[in-house]
């Protein structure tokens, strides 16, 4: 293990000689980009075990170089592939943790870590990385007392100067607000700083900390309020069933909590309805819980066909083995049949023939190169491993006579033949 004190050069080193390497005539690629995060992996993994050790502020200085060094790399490599994204998110996470424990060190060490963030956040490199610069800025919080609080805040006054440069200045302006209210809430407590919360609740972070105050001191109708606010004035679309912060799904979460299995009922219905299958199962069981699942069952079902969710209706008609149901389903609408009709061929194989046959056609008939004509003959070599052979030899011999002259299409259909 290296001692604290040689993980700063090194890791200047490594990134360095990386990105030399890696970049082409000035340019960096996607996969030298990617090249170069595996080289920056390297050094957080480094930092990780220096912080082990104890050394803070070696392991800040190295992680807050890595940071910049992947800020910058972000404005002028391609980093298409999201590793880079991900390696600057790991930084955030070495720089906060690294800060929790130097929270817990004496004052000089807390005001020389606080100054390395600030400075390290004022740097050029970051202008247009609003997000990335206020999210350093948040990890160096725990590090204020009152007096470099105030320090803290003069530096925000600074950048916010600069606010009309930038291409969404209302932007800035909000993220400056969330840090300062986090400021004063570490300073002042949560109490003391209310109001301030309350006055810009129109921020969704800042929202969602009210929310789990109010979660918290079990004001449940304060936390309904604040989630129905934002959850009535977005459309169904802006759901985002797997966010456990939609304020749809919070809200589910706060009847669950309140234990208030009406409003538990409705708002899991609203969320079937939107399209997310799970809550199928959590109205099942308060159902059977309440000795009503049979009187309901008949109900939903109709309701999730009308909500024109296919996806998720066809999901509970396969987990409740629905089988005719699905059949009429995709009889309606054959989307997916392909994907469908393995649940149903067993049962129902003349009707999946049929279907396939007619799918199959009409997609050939839109079909213009040798890419779309390996996607139908694919559709019927689907159709030979479902048994249905004579359907498909009707098909191909259909196929060849409607269409003699593509040779293409007539040199895919005699591989498919063979599978017979």
């Amino acid at each position: 293990m290296l001692p604290t004190e040689e993980i700063i050069p090194i890791v200047k080193t490594t990134i360095a000689a990386s990105i030399k390497c890696n970049t082409h005539r000035g340019y960096i690629g996607w996969s030298s980009c990617d090249n170069i995060c595996m080289d920056m992996k390297d050094c957080l993994d480094m930092c990780a075990e220096t912080l082990e050790m104890c050394g803070y502020m070696a392991t800040l200085e190295a992680a807050t170089y890595t940071l910049v060094s992947g800020v910058k790399l972000a404005s002028h490599a391609d980093s298409s592939s999201g590793m880079l994204t991900d390696v600057i998110m790991c930084t955030y996470e070495l720089v906060d943790k690294c800060t929790k424990e130097i929270e817990k060190q004496d004052k000089q060490m807390r005001d020389q870590a606080l100054a390395l963030i600030i400075k390290e956040a004022k740097k050029k490199v970051f202008d247009g990385w609003t997000d990335w610069r206020y999210e350093l800025l948040k990890c160096g919080i725990c590090l204020c007392d009152e007096k470099s609080a105030k320090k803290f805040e003069k530096t925000l006054d600074r950048l916010l100067e600069d606010t009309q440069e930038d291409y969404f200045p209302e932007y800035k302006k909000e993220k400056d607000l969330i840090v300062r209210y986090l400021i004063h809430r570490h300073i002042y407590g949560e109490k003391n700083t209310q109001d301030e919360l309350y006055q810009n609740i129109w921020i969704d972070e800042l929202r969602i900390i009210a929310i789990k105050d109010a979660m918290e001191s079990k004001n449940y109708d304060e936390v309904e309020k604040f989630c129905l606010e934002k959850a009535n004035e977005e459309e169904a679309w802006h759901y985002r069933r797997s966010d456990p912060v939609d304020w749809n799904n919070i809200l589910y979460d706060i009847y669950k909590t309140a234990d208030n299995i009406e409003k538990q009922i409705a708002q899991a219905k609203k969320l079937l309805l939107m399209g997310n299958e799970k809550f199928w199962d959590v109205l099942k069981q308060i159902f059977i819980e309440c000795g009503t699942w049979d009187e309901n069952y008949e109900r939903l079902l109709h309701e999730l066909k009308d909500s024109k969710r296919t996806v998720c209706y066809r999901s509970i008609l396969v987990a409740e083995n629905e089988k005719k149901r699905l059949l009429e389903d995709v009889m309606e609408n054959p989307d997916d049949l392909f994907y469908y009709g393995k649940y149903l061929v067993k049962e129902y194989p003349e009707q999946v023939y049929e279907l396939c046959y007619k799918e199959i056609s009409e997609s050939c008939a839109q079909a213009k190169d040798r890419r779309d004509y390996k996607k139908v003959t694919k559709q019927i070599a689907q159709l030979i491993k479902w048994k249905g052979n004579d359907t498909a030899k009707s098909l191909i011999e259909e196929l060849k006579q409607t269409y003699p002259r593509r040779t293409a299409l007539l040199d895919e259909l005699e591989k498919v033949e063979k599978k017979l």
